[in-house]
């Protein structure tokens, strides 16, 4: 039977195979659709004109909104940009979970928890999210989705850490911590209305756990949260797109306040019913539970939490993972889109795993339960591993291995088509479908799957969305698609 050390290697293997096709295939990322309108709306409106149009006709979100227009490399001509953005987010993201797991273990709870344990703890969730995410390529890949999202998220997770070394870090360095803290805030509370709600909890949380002296930058942090709801709330924007995605017209949009809870706790047990969610979600509670029951020195010795702080986590918990199923059911009458579930379902394993370790830390070290003997080790092992191989760590893989390369080179053969086409002003362009053996991950088509939120390829014929956004964007009257079609790859 393996010694333990032997188990935590091969563990630490599993992760590096499982989070390796994810990142990897952003060196074959490609745009699509919102990132090449807003580059198209930066060219009609303006770098100001454009937030203050969409302000007012489509999104409260100005923070991530400037960053999908102003900062999108699309809109300059840098098509291959978004592969460098994803590939930068994918590594902020798993080093923004490993900031807050130091900060939350090490720092405010006084636990053992190295950057190392940290980084790898941070991968193991990151896994486990990569492997059972809802619509991986719009979390991932999309680069207005991934800003949509992922950025809010990665402000939320810095914030919270901050906010806990502002109040139990190094003395000389607090007041600087609650400073800093004030920037990921920023996004959090005006990148999306999802992380907006989370941070609600969050907020309430430190109001009940931050000692005296960090009332006063509480008080800052919920000024600033107040002036975002604010926002928000001024948004003719915000309330426009209420309205498009859930028009009166809907049968349930007068009485939805009347079925807010109850279809909110519906969508929430579809959600956790969804057999690979459901599953990660139990690997990343045990996953916590057993780093909680490491032995730790005695000057790591973790206080038992007492019976009101118990009730202040377990509401927090609640309430930070169910303000998303309220959200979309009073805003869209509907379950949470799939692009939101994705950022929902990485903050329940986060905080599922912090619960686990408080738990774990909670009992008696000396109990078996918590304690297992390395054949029991082996095991779980080894289901973890079956876990993360029965999602879509192994569709990545062969994703990556027989269509990625094929994916880019397309692409750029289509891209380069309409360029010319701009250039020779002709009026119509027919351009070939992909032709790959397989996509899901990052080239999601529906030939190969129902399930995807989004199929990238272009609409067969001269209409759709995607051919009208290939119009604009390079500015060729008719985009048109036929399979019959041969274009050379470059």
């Amino acid at each position: 039977m393996p010694s333990q050390s032997a188990l935590l290697s091969l563990l630490r293997l599993t992760l590096v195979l499982v989070l390796a096709p994810f990142l990897l295939l952003t060196a074959f990322n490609q745009p699509f659709f919102d990132d090449f309108r807003n580059a198209y709306w930066m060219r009609e409106h303006g770098t100001w004109g454009t937030q203050l149009w969409l302000f007012q006709t489509w999104t409260g979100r100005f923070t991530t909104t400037f960053i999908m227009t102003a900062l999108n490399p699309v809109a300059y001509g840098w098509l291959a940009g978004v592969k460098a953005v994803a590939a930068a987010l994918f590594v902020a993201q798993w080093a923004s979970l490993a900031h807050l797991l130091r900060a939350l273990l090490h720092t405010a709870l006084r636990g053992s928890c190295s950057w190392s344990r940290a980084g790898w703890l941070a991968a193991l969730l990151l896994g486990l999210f990569c492997n059972a995410a809802p619509a991986p390529f719009s979390f991932l890949y999309w680069f207005c989705g991934a800003v949509a999202y992922q950025i809010p998220l990665i402000g939320l997770l810095n914030f919270t850490a901050l906010a806990l070394r502002a109040g139990w870090g190094p003395e000389p360095a607090r007041w600087r911590n609650a400073a800093l803290a004030c920037f990921p805030l920023l996004f959090a509370l005006t990148g999306n209305e999802l992380t907006l709600v989370q941070t609600a909890p969050v907020l309430a949380l430190l109001g009940i756990a931050l000692p005296p002296a960090g009332r006063p930058k509480w008080a800052l942090w919920l000024a600033m949260g107040a002036v975002a709801v604010a926002i928000a709330a001024a948004a003719p924007g915000n309330w426009a797109r209420a309205a498009a995605m859930a028009p009166p017209a809907d049968p349930l949009h007068a009485y939805r306040w009347l079925v807010l809870v109850p279809r909110a706790l519906y969508s929430m047990a579809l959600f956790l019913l969804k057999p690979l969610i459901g599953v990660s979600v139990l690997a990343a509670a045990a996953s916590g539970l057993w780093a909680g029951r490491q032995p730790a020195g005695a000057e790591f010795d973790v206080k038992p939490l007492t019976r009101r702080q118990w009730w202040a986590v377990l509401l927090g918990f609640g309430a930070l993972n169910f303000a998303g199923f309220l959200l979309f059911r009073y805003l869209v009458v509907g379950p949470p889109l799939l692009r939101a579930q994705n950022e929902m379902l990485l903050v329940l394993l986060l905080s599922t795993a912090v619960l686990g370790w408080l738990l774990g830390r909670q009992r008696p070290r000396r109990t078996m339960l918590f304690s297992p003997p390395p054949k029991l080790s082996f095991l779980a092992l080894l289901w973890l591993a079956g876990l993360l191989g029965a999602g879509h760590a192994p569709e990545a893989w062969r994703e990556l291995l027989t269509s990625a390369a094929p994916f880019n080179a397309q692409m750029q053969a289509r891209f380069a088509a309409l360029r010319a086409a701009h250039q020779e002003k002709r009026p119509r362009i027919t351009l070939p479908p992909l032709r790959l053996p397989y996509g899901r991950v990052l080239i999601p088509l529906r030939q190969f799957s129902t399930d995807i939120e989004f199929d990238i390829d272009l609409t067969p014929g001269c209409e759709g969305n995607i051919n009208g956004v290939m119009e604009r964007y390079f500015e060729v009257p008719d985009v048109c698609c036929d399979k019959g079609v041969e274009l050379k790859e470059q």
